[in-house]
């Protein structure tokens, strides 16, 4: 009842970070191919960090 109540006070919402949570949970599962903790972490930055890979 609190987090509705909050929601409609604040007019906020949890959706983008369940979102990037779901997206973590995929790449979880897909890590156990991983060798490392490293591996898995470069792979959540590159696709979660919108980053720009084009050559400049």
């Amino acid at each position: 009842i609190e987090g509705i109540l909050l929601h409609i006070k604040t007019n906020i919402s949890n959706g983008k970070i369940e979102g990037m949570n779901s997206k973590l949970r995929g790449f979880t599962k897909r890590a156990f191919g991983f060798k490392t903790l490293k591996n898995l972490k470069i792979t959540i930055f590159i696709a979660l960090g919108k980053l720009n890979l084009t050559p400049a």
